[in-house]
């Protein structure tokens, strides 16, 4: 998916894990900025962060209890498509 079209409080079908396919509701998404100083100059990065909560998909019962977080670029590579969350 693009990471554009990750929204919140919307649900995707994720890439297998360990031959199990995850859903994920998206909680949060937010920016954080990191700072890196070099020698003679200082850059700063902003990345976007993706939380969420996760369940197995044969297991429609009992979402996680701790939210995970990934950056935006990488939870779009793992994210298949929008599902229901159901």
């Amino acid at each position: 998916m693009n990471p554009d079209e990750i929204k919140v409080d919307h649900c995707y079908s994720m890439r297998p894990v360990n031959g199990r396919r995850i859903i994920v509701r998206v909680t949060k998404l937010f920016d954080t900025t990191r700072m890196a100083r070099g020698e003679t100059d200082s850059a700063t990065m902003t990345t976007t962060v993706v939380r969420f909560v996760w369940r197995y998909a044969a297991y429609p019962t009992g979402w996680s209890t701790r939210q995970q977080q990934l950056r935006l670029a990488d939870f779009a590579l793992g994210a298949e498509e929008d599902v229901a969350c159901s």
